[in-house]
């Protein structure tokens, strides 16, 4: 049936068809009455909530649902989207949510978001370039109720990026935050008892943001010498490399760890120093009075590409360097 479908009709035809029902479909939700449960809504990681999220969804003693999953989404998901999004009393998310450009919440609803990043750092949003035309970006995030930003110094930041008044950009800090300086132990331990191979070494974190480019994106890990790191330090320190969630490259480097799928908080407090170069972690290490250390090999193309919301080099809390051999 399915190709038969794709044979009798166009592309665009096929398009407008799943717009019109889920149109049906989304009118049909709004007639449901509201559901008081929080829905966990993320794209950051497939079947789980990460530590920002995953620290709100622990607090709360009330009905809650999840739906992660990182995209694209395959359309026979799409009806299960809009019905929690239309009939939760309150939607939590850590990131974009495509769906609120085609969607207009009811006024008894909430959506909260508490962005997975620490500070105003990389810009992003309404001041980043992007695929989407300015109508579209503002509609993913017009219908904020509040917006968790980290202090005072980062309203601004995110009203701007996001299009939205600086009354409900709330300087109350990350919820992953807590945790992090009361330095849980059982973050800590479950990670240590997974990956026994770095235990009793000196543990650097090699963190790289994406680029937005895929081919770009599958050559950088080209940029770390994992000869040279092994070489000089030996067996008295280990190298970990978490990959962000839009990297299109594998982690798998010999003479590394792949701590891709762990929780950054955690690997936060078993790390004595990050290697990064654009990416909000290095706040999280800041907090903790860790070392940061920035290979910024692309700085200028990256700064032309994206650009910062303070002059990147006065700004970041430790040491810039262009060459791997630098880092260590």
């Amino acid at each position: 049936m399915k190709d038969l479908i794709k044979k009798l009709l166009s592309p665009r035809a096929r398009r407008r068809i799943l717009d019109f029902l889920n149109h049906l479909w989304c009118g049909f939700c709004k007639l449901l009455p509201l559901r008081n449960r929080v829905l966990f809504y993320t794209i950051r990681a497939n079947g789980r909530l990460l530590d920002n999220s995953r620290a709100v969804y622990d607090a709360l003693d009330c009905k809650k649902v999840v739906f992660a999953r990182m995209l694209p989404h395959p359309e026979r998901i799409k009806p299960l989207i809009y019905y929690y999004l239309l009939t939760s009393r309150v939607i939590v998310t850590d990131d974009y949510v495509r769906y609120m450009r085609a969607v207009k919440l009811r006024p008894q609803q909430k959506l909260i978001q508490i962005w997975h990043a620490c500070g105003a750092f990389k810009k992003f949003g309404l001041d980043a370039p992007s695929r989407l035309t300015r109508q579209e970006e503002l509609a993913t995030h017009s219908q904020y109720t509040a917006v968790a930003v980290t202090g005072e110094e980062c309203r601004k930041a995110f009203a701007h990026a996001f299009g939205v008044s600086e009354d409900i950009c709330l300087p109350i800090g990350l919820p992953r935050t807590d945790r992090l300086l009361q330095n849980a132990p059982e973050m800590r331990d479950a990670v240590r008892k997974r990956h026994p191979e770095f235990r009793g070494k000196t543990v650097y974190l090699y963190c790289p943001t994406f680029r937005d480019d895929p081919e770009y994106d599958g050559k950088l890990l080209k940029n770390l010498d994992v000869a040279e790191f092994n070489g000089r330090l030996g067996g008295t320190h280990a190298l970990l490399i978490k990959l962000h969630p839009q990297l299109n490259s594998g982690a798998s480097l010999d003479g590394t760890v792949d701590v891709t799928s762990e929780d950054i908080g955690a690997l936060t407090m078993i790390c004595d120093c990050v290697v990064t170069d654009y990416s909000s972690v290095c706040m999280d290490f800041a907090l903790l009075l860790k070392p940061c250390i920035f290979y910024a090999f692309d700085l200028a193309e990256y700064q032309k590409e994206r650009s910062f919301y303070y002059e990147y080099e006065g700004y970041v809390p430790g040491r810039v360097v262009t060459e791997f051999g630098k880092v260590l």
